[in-house]
């Protein structure tokens, strides 16, 4: 996992910028869906998949403190 992926979303949600958060969120999504439409050829995608996922993870707890929660 980045560094950089935990202080973006840090500085966001000190921001409270939720959209900021909500619109990086989705484009992880998409990114984690485009690698793994384009897995089965000669490359190993599992590294680069995984990637956006954990970030991801990162997005969501960023997005559940603007929400109040622990």
């Amino acid at each position: 996992m980045s560094e950089a992926m935990k202080w973006i979303v840090d500085g966001f949600v000190k921001l409270s910028n939720r959209q900021a958060l909500n619109d990086l969120k989705a484009n992880h999504c998409r990114m984690a869906t485009e690698l793994k439409s384009r897995r089965g050829g000669a490359l190993d995608l599992s590294s680069p998949i995984r990637q956006p996922q954990d970030q991801k993870r990162v997005l969501e707890k960023g997005l559940a403190k603007l929400c109040g929660e622990p």
